[in-house]
């Protein structure tokens, strides 16, 4: 490998949760193979990376998520890979042409838009088309718009990403009056609204008048409050698992939102075998 050649580099923890990802994707395809009424099942994978990222510990690449989705027994009917790094893009494009049996599509660009204009409008309920669309963000550079957005299909499923450490660094301060603008902005994009303030933090009464706390809340409690906003616009959504490092620190947690009950039993019963483990 060319000493210079820009590669992402990923811990144990992401290879966790890539391996629980592919488990899903081999049970959502099984499923749909035999749905007879379906007229396509796609991949869309909204933060695609390089395809092949490499273990941080080891001189060993590790098939990145639009790989886990590629290589699983029933393939998807088409798969969409978004990116918005040039470097990125060509490593796709290789990965494009490694599997040329595959329908790929390639976007290069932000996301959101991407999303929320081109690939979402093609899942209406009624196209009878399905969709599972993975959200492992950069920080919270996914907004709740487009979750939103794709709920109101019926026919799209996520497994989100949570940053949970991201979410610790940039806004849940101990200190509220550190909290800057942009952050603020980051997490209300994020949540959809300015809610999480009032979990986060609570107003209270001193000497000098009122001030605002940071609240004991923990990591689970968080996500299990974005599950039930999640529930608002999803009828199923998953418990969370919370994903740590090897210093026990949570780094994020994996989500499953969508509009089946046995898709949620699925996806709950790896985790729990995860948890387990």
């Amino acid at each position: 490998m060319n000493p210079k050649e820009k590669i992402d580099k990923i811990g144990k923890w992401s290879e966790s949760k890539l391996g629980l990802l592919k488990k899903y994707l081999e049970a959502y395809t099984k499923i749909m193979k035999n749905r007879n009424w379906c007229k396509g099942y796609y991949y869309i994978d909204a933060f695609a990376g390089t395809g092949k990222p490499q273990a941080k510990d080891e001189e060993r690449f590790i098939d990145g998520s639009p790989r886990c989705a590629l290589t699983i027994k029933n393939p998807f009917t088409g798969y969409f890979f978004i990116e918005k790094n040039k470097w990125r893009i060509e490593k796709l494009r290789l990965i494009k042409k490694e599997f040329e049996q595959a329908s790929i599509e390639i976007f290069e660009g932000d996301c959101n838009e991407i999303l929320a204009k081109k690939l979402i409008p093609l899942f209406p309920y009624n196209s009878f088309r399905r969709a599972l669309l993975f959200l492992d963000p950069f920080g919270m550079s996914i907004g709740w718009d487009i979750i939103a957005q794709a709920a109101r299909t019926q026919a799209i499923e996520i497994i989100l990403n949570m940053p949970i450490m991201a979410m610790n660094r940039a806004c849940l301060l101990n200190n509220p009056d550190n909290l800057s603008e942009r952050s603020i902005e980051m997490m209300n994009n994020f949540w959809g609204n300015d809610d999480w303030q009032k979990i986060v933090y609570s107003n209270v009464l001193t000497l000098f008048g009122t001030a605002k706390i940071k609240n004991c809340i923990d990591s689970k409690e968080l996500s299990n409050y974005f599950v039930q906003r999640l529930g608002i616009v999803f009828g199923c959504v998953s418990r969370p698992l919370i994903m740590r490092n090897s210093k026990n620190s949570p780094l994020y947690c994996l989500i499953f939102a969508g509009h089946n009950k046995t898709a949620k039993g699925i996806i709950e019963s790896i985790f729990g075998h995860f948890e387990k483990s």
